[in-house]
């Protein structure tokens, strides 16, 4: 299925500001009021913008509006806050300025992904960092001090469209991974998880339509805003609850590979899950999660539960050893995907 990637479709000013006007109007509110909300005391704004599903157009009458902060403020990271102040939900979500700074420039300029960097608290990260780089670029500033205002202006370059397609390109082979794994043992979940890799494929040819709004949610939208029906009929297909699970899933992987195709092979990677402990037994290792169930493993040489050391590497392909892939179909480990040194090196 062949789709030729447009640039990305940053909505002129005026066009935001209509989307924030009417959302105002329909509330009985002002610009003023939710300016306001920019001051929760916790440092001078530096840049201050309205986005979300209303300033990208999907929204409707539930929709809340997403107002992101940027702060000079040393010594804060997230400060989260849901204001009803005015009757209709703002969620103000005031961060760091150098640390969304920084963190928004690694995504332009470093390579991903790779062994190294391939956890679950990297991946999760990554993917929080992307949202908030796309919502700035999406939304409609409503303060803004220099040299911000010239930075906010970088983020909607050619660069965001790419980090973005890519990070669903990726993800999509990851799910993708994960329902090869789990259908054996677990067709139904395997099935759920097809499902997400072909939203997730679907999100990149989005993306590559020029939608970026970084919301799995809405792909829907996006897709119609794009034109495009016959992966709004692939949507409708894979929405629909499963009669034959390891049909469904051998339907969505098919999907995910003539939807998506990565810059290079993707290597699985298998290190723990979160809330992992381990208790060694003579010849056998208990493994627990959240002390809650456990699993006895036939082997004394696994890592420990705090590391974040790789249990298991392969290629497209492979699968790990028997005991290491019934941990991780039981839910002990987190499934990653990276490109190998040797192909990494070789770029």
């Amino acid at each position: 299925m062949e789709h030729t990637s447009v640039p990305a479709a940053f909505p002129e000013r005026h066009v935001l500001e209509g989307r924030f006007q009417k959302f105002l109007e329909e509330r009985g509110l002002d610009v003023g009021d939710v300016i306001g909300e920019t001051d929760q005391g916790l440092g001078r704004p530096a840049l201050a913008v309205a986005s979300g599903s209303v300033l990208a157009g999907f929204g409707n009458h539930r929709s809340d509006l997403d107002l992101l902060v940027l702060v000079e403020n040393d010594h804060l990271t997230r400060f989260p806050i849901q204001s009803h102040r005015h009757g209709t939900l703002i969620d103000v979500n005031i961060r760091q300025a150098s640390a969304v700074r920084d963190r928004t420039a690694r995504l332009r300029d470093s390579s991903w992904p790779r062994f190294a960097t391939v956890t679950q608290e990297a991946w999760n990260h990554r993917r929080r960092t992307i949202k908030t780089a796309s919502r700035l670029a999406l939304g409609l500033p409503l303060l803004v001090t220099e040299p911000w205002k010239a930075w906010h202006a970088g983020l909607r370059e050619p660069w965001l469209a790419r980090v973005i397609e890519q990070w669903w390109t990726v993800e999509a082979h990851r799910l993708g991974r994960a329902a090869q794994l789990l259908a054996d043992e677990r067709p139904m979940a395997a099935a759920v998880r097809g499902r997400e890799a072909v939203v997730a494929a679907l999100n990149a040819r989005a993306a590559a339509a020029g939608e970026i709004y970084f919301t799995e949610k809405w792909v829907g939208e996006k897709l119609k805003a794009a034109g495009d029906h016959e992966a709004l009929a692939l949507l409708r297909e894979v929405l629909t609850p499963p009669l034959a699970p390891l049909v469904r899933v051998a339907r969505c992987l098919g999907l995910v590979h003539e939807l998506t195709a990565p810059e290079a092979p993707l290597h699985a990677v298998l290190r723990w899950a979160t809330g992992i402990g381990t208790a060694p037994l003579d010849d056998r290792t208990v493994v627990d999660r959240w002390q809650l169930r456990a699993l006895e493993i036939p082997r004394t040489d696994l890592p420990p539960a705090e590391s974040d050391d790789i249990l298991w590497s392969g290629p497209p392909g492979a699968d790990p050893p028997a005991d290491l892939k019934r941990l991780f179909v039981h839910d002990m480990l987190w499934l990653g995907v990276a490109i190998s040194q040797e192909e990494a090196s070789g770029r």
